[in-house]
């Protein structure tokens, strides 16, 4: 009995959440819209939360009833289709399916083993590593996944940790958190730094700079926050150590690589040049989605053989990208609904603010930010966050540029893989669950507030800036 109502409990919830949407006009007149929206975004998320239904149907269904329902104009709903973030997600899932074809990922992971192949925990560290420098070249975590997943994949099979092995999913969590969550302290590593900085600079005429921002928060958002990780994806997936290099034929590949050795050198080319015009974004100006999106038409040409012929009928995992939609676009139906607004409101009652204790209140506005990602994906925090800004440093006491700045702490601390489309993209190209993913981020989320958050305000408070 206690199985069943668990298992009925999900859609019994999402079924109010969207009765709620429904009604809300009759009930609630001028401020139905933010009703409306919350019952969606409960009916969607509650759903993939629990896994209740597929992540594709959970997004189909948000956007039939987003559009149906009118709770904001269709070019905000289906905003998340004309992102950047969701072109460079679709790059990114080509850019790993050619890195297994050619045999890339798996001459990586060659290389990777002589390095680091001494233990597991080596490994660990090795991946986590690779992703945090990978930050500093490339400014789309979704681009860095796509590059590491399946060097990660590839290590682990000759390593001998096989599909549903705990060292397999260490491995992949490690590519995958260790790229995603430390480069949080580097300020073009990540949408959500950008997505704040743009709003900064439309609603505030406020800059950021690029070495005050890896001052503030690369110490202990980036560099204590990996070595957490590193320690937690031991402790959460142990492994015993790798098998000997000796196990496997030394020039063994992965299975379905490319037969024709020009495909890696052709591969190796354009993923190259496409590494070289992310990393120099600040001399010509082209964006990073643009760029992903140029390198996977070249990649996807018939001719060049880079990925299987059948790739983008068989291949190409089109739930994914359509939930990822989704999570886009749900930041910005809750910012044009008025939810975001509102929410901000009831907040900063809660919250209780009191002027003068800043290293509390700098506390209270990180907790914010974590409440508010887990609305939808991390890109709606800075979208629903920074307008609030201004009242928030009013109620605090803080200056504009450390409220602002508290989102870091926020939109870095994600605890479900729903609110990271890198986490989402790093699952689909791995074939690992979300609830493996979920144990990690939770476990680091919760470990981050508890011990590194203490410690970023003393770091605050030693810059001066509380």
């Amino acid at each position: 009995m206690p199985g069943l109502i668990s298992a009925a409990l999900p859609p019994i919830v999402s079924a109010a959440g969207l009765l709620l949407a429904v009604i809300a006009p009759w009930m609630f007149g001028d401020v139905a819209p933010a009703w409306q929206a919350g019952g969606l975004a409960l009916a969607m998320l509650v759903l993939v939360a629990t896994a209740a239904a597929p992540e594709a149907y959970a997004a189909i269904l948000f956007f039939a009833g987003a559009a149906i329902l009118g709770v904001a104009p269709p070019d905000t709903v289906f905003s998340g289709f004309h992102s950047g973030a969701f072109w460079l997600v679709l790059s990114g899932l080509v850019f790993g399916a050619a890195a297994r074809h050619a045999g890339l990922a798996d001459r990586l992971a060659r290389q990777a083993a002589g390095v680091f192949g001494t233990s597991y925990a080596a490994l660990i560290a090795g991946m986590v590593a690779a992703g945090v420098l990978l930050a500093f070249l490339v400014p789309a975590a979704v681009g860095r996944v796509a590059l590491l997943v399946p060097i990660a994949l590839a290590l682990a099979e000759r390593a001998g940790y096989d599909a549903g092995h705990p060292g397999r999913t260490g491995l992949v969590m490690a590519a995958a958190l260790g790229t995603f969550f430390p480069p949080f302290g580097i300020l073009p590593a990540n949408v959500p730094n950008m997505i704040l900085t743009g709003a900064a600079e439309t609603l505030y005429d406020h800059h950021f700079s690029y070495g005050g921002w890896l001052a503030l928060h690369f110490p202990v958002l980036g560099i204590l926050k990996a070595v957490l990780l590193v320690v937690l994806l031991v402790r959460l997936f142990p492994a015993p150590p790798p098998r000997e290099a000796g196990a496997r034929e030394a020039g063994a590949m992965a299975p379905g690589v490319a037969a024709d050795p020009r495909a890696l050198g052709r591969l190796a080319l354009i993923l190259g040049a496409t590494l070289a015009l992310w990393a120099t974004d600040w001399l010509h100006g082209l964006k990073p989605a643009w760029v992903g999106l140029s390198a996977a038409a070249l990649i996807l040409t018939p001719g060049l053989r880079l990925v299987p012929a059948d790739f983008i009928r068989t291949g190409l995992p089109v739930g994914t990208l359509i939930f990822i939609a989704a999570m886009l676009s749900l930041g910005a139906v809750i910012s044009a609904a008025g939810l975001g607004d509102a929410m901000g409101g009831v907040m900063i009652d809660l919250a209780g603010f009191e002027p003068g204790a800043d290293a509390l209140n700098v506390y209270k506005l990180g907790l914010i930010s974590t409440v508010v990602g887990l609305l939808g994906s991390l890109h709606g925090t800075p979208a629903i966050m920074t307008p609030l800004a201004a009242r928030l440093a009013e109620a605090t006491g803080l200056s504009l540029d450390t409220v602002l700045m508290t989102q870091a702490l926020g939109f870095s601390t994600a605890l479900l893989p729903y609110q990271s489309p890198p986490v989402i993209v790093a699952l689909g190209l791995s074939g690992i669950g979300q609830g493996a993913a979920a144990r990690a981020m939770i476990a680091l989320g919760l470990a981050a507030m508890l011990l590194l958050w203490p410690l970023d305000l003393v770091w605050w408070t030693v810059l001066g800036r509380i």
